[in-house]
């Protein structure tokens, strides 16, 4: 079934289980309701629901894969917390929960195939090389985990990758690090590959979030490992050449030759999660400044929640606007930038936000639909004063 086909059917699934209200009724964000949509999807779902809000199609190699799902869940969990103590045991289980699918098979299955790591010595793991689409979001959510739960059971115990009866591979967050880090360090310019060989700015975020988190909660220092990829993206990724965007696509390590492609919905996702780490948070503000003075504001105003193709990485034409103002306007919140903020989620929330399923719901493609929710979430939780770089 192509994933036109199963959005419509999951569309129409969702559609009868939805309790909707008035067409015309308002629905506003509220950190309680926020936080139960994402406890709703990421938990036990009956077959109908899980099928309306997962199985988004495609080979997982996409940015509307999986696991960039569950981990905006995951961090939309984190900052909704910090508006109301009161839900930090809440924030905690949806964690685990992410954490529990981002561990299921056809989550990280993708890596698998031959064009990935499936033929590589060290197969099936999907952490040992490369792949910081996926390692990167892990540790970041394992992070969170422990920063909220004060439970290290990660660290302690470990957790599988079961790839069949007979195939596992077992890995604590120790382990998981190493496989990181020591790539860091061999890697000249500091950073890890997500596809074979390419080095995204965005998917590097991620690590540092985590490590920044895990140096605070007393588990080491990766300061040094910070700043040498830091120097480097910010001397390197900036000044895309067409396509929009303040940030270059990606760099392809062996060839030393970069992608020279940007985008808007990338620079949103990129600032949003350099922010909390960047050494300086002034950078981080002046990168964005940039960013948004590239905005292409007749999309953004007049948001589309559905692309006709399915893409891939490398094609932001794949994103639809809506989902792209969504990261923007986290990222404008993260930033210092209001006003920017505010267009970008009313245009938003006028056309896509509903009452689904008794959820508040970004009611965009079924394959962009919780990650879009989660990051809008998000960027609610900014709007009330939180700061993710306090975590």
């Amino acid at each position: 079934m192509n994933i036109k086909m199963q959005c419509a059917v999951a569309a129409l699934t969702v559609g009868v289980l939805a309790a909707f209200g008035s067409p015309d009724a308002v629905v506003r964000l509220d950190a309680g309701g926020a936080m139960a949509f994402l406890e709703h999807v990421t938990g036990a779902l009956p077959a109908d629901e899980e099928a309306a809000y997962w199985d988004v199609g495609g080979g997982q190699h996409g940015p509307d894969a999986r696991r960039y799902h569950l981990a905006f869940a995951g961090y939309a969990a984190a900052a909704l917390q910090m508006t109301d103590a009161s839900l930090r045991p809440r924030a905690a289980a949806v964690l685990t929960n992410c954490i529990a699918r981002m561990l299921r098979r056809d989550v990280w299955a993708y890596s698998q195939s031959p064009s990935y790591w499936g033929t590589a010595a060290w197969a099936p793991d999907p952490c040992f090389r490369e792949n910081v689409m996926y390692t990167g979001h892990l540790l970041h959510l394992m992070a969170y985990y422990e920063r909220l739960s004060g439970n290290k059971r990660y660290w302690t115990e470990g957790f599988d990758f079961v790839w069949s009866k007979t195939q596992t591979v077992h890995y604590t967050v120790g382990k998981l690090i190493d496989a990181t880090v020591s790539q860091m360090r061999e890697n000249a310019c500091g950073g890890v590959a997500c596809e074979p060989g390419l080095v995204f700015f965005p998917c590097n975020n991620h690590p540092h979030v985590a490590l920044k988190i895990f140096a605070k909660l007393g588990h080491g220092d990766w300061s040094a490992d910070a700043r040498k990829w830091e120097t480097w993206a910010l001397d390197h990724y900036q000044g895309p050449f067409f396509g929009g965007g303040a940030v270059k696509y990606l760099y392809h390590a062996k060839s030393g030759l970069f992608y020279p492609r940007g985008a808007a919905g990338m620079d949103g996702w990129s600032l949003l999660w350099y922010e909390p780490w960047a050494a300086e948070r002034r950078t981080a503000l002046d990168l964005w400044r940039k960013a948004s003075g590239k905005l292409d504001w007749k999309a953004l105003d007049d948001p589309q929640g559905c692309c006709a193709n399915g893409g891939g990485c490398c094609d932001p034409a794949s994103v639809p606007s809506a989902v792209a103002a969504v990261f923007l306007a986290a990222a404008a919140r993260a930033c210092d930038d209001a006003a920017t903020a505010e267009r970008l989620e009313k245009a938003v929330d006028a056309r896509f936000l509903k009452m689904e399923n008794g959820f508040p719901t970004l009611t965009v493609a079924c394959n962009w639909r919780v990650g879009a929710t989660a990051v809008r979430s998000l960027s609610y939780a900014e709007s009330q004063g939180v700061r993710l770089r306090d975590l």
